[in-house]
């Protein structure tokens, strides 16, 4: 990596918020208060109660410190780059399209088929699924790009994405992290979005001036290898 982008408008004021989400979850902690992962934090059981900001709250909720940092330093490097990339106007909108996306099917799902269990009644949180999301929209504009495992593996971006994918379709079907379906829809998300942007309704979507024709606004689109147009950051 040869400098670290710099942090972008939107992302500032995700992280703004993140940290201020962090900070409450451990001050309340410390005080003994209520849990702001409930009221904050995103649950069938909440969202169907009337709790519908939770839809926009949750991915803001951290509670663990390293997982703040890490989920902070990507959304940094990779989000800003993307946001770059697309504008601030096209990112933020795709962010919402996963939030509100994943927020909506798990939510449903727990429902429909998993009313009264864990799945139903606990809430989720973090931003985990909007960077693995990230990420995925990152491998596959990119796919050649080098990225590394757990900092020390270096690897192809769409390689790196797969062993993702892999880790939570794990973690979701042997194990009771019930989060990782809740990520596993955030990448499979991602994947549609950039997979067919070219189609109308998505493209009207994420850019309400767009005409087919005469448009010269940013757009998502995929770099097929390193000499057409390669990625300003992250080399």
């Amino acid at each position: 990596m040869n400098q670290a982008p710099p942090l972008s408008k939107v992302n500032k004021i995700i992280l703004i918020s993140a940290g201020t989400g962090f900070l409450l979850c451990a001050i309340m902690k410390a005080i003994g208060a209520f849990s702001l992962v409930q009221i904050l934090g995103l649950s069938g059981t909440g969202l169907f109660s009337g709790m519908v900001w939770q839809l926009l709250t949750y991915p803001l909720v951290e509670t663990e410190f390293m997982s703040f940092l890490f989920n902070s330093l990507l959304i940094w490097f990779v989000g800003s780059e993307l946001e770059t990339l697309w504008g601030s106007k096209i990112y933020l909108r795709f962010l919402l399209m996963i939030t509100f996306g994943v927020g909506l099917i798990y939510c449903a799902v727990g429902l429909l088929f998993f009313f009264g269990t864990s799945v139903y009644l606990t809430p989720i949180q973090g931003l985990t699924g909007v960077n693995f999301a990230l990420l995925i929209a990152y491998a596959m504009l990119y796919p050649d790009r080098q990225l590394s495992m757990m900092m020390i593996f270096p690897m192809r971006a769409k390689t790196f994405c797969w062993i993702l994918v892999a880790i939570q379709a794990y973690f979701a079907i042997f194990s009771s992290h019930i989060t990782a379906w809740a990520h596993l829809l955030a990448m499979g998300i991602s994947y549609l979005i950039i997979r067919f942007q070219s189609q109308p309704l998505i493209k009207k979507v994420l850019n309400s001036t767009w005409t087919p024709s005469k448009t010269k606004k940013k757009h998502l689109y995929v770099v097929k290898d390193d000499d057409q147009k390669p990625p300003k950051y992250w080399q």
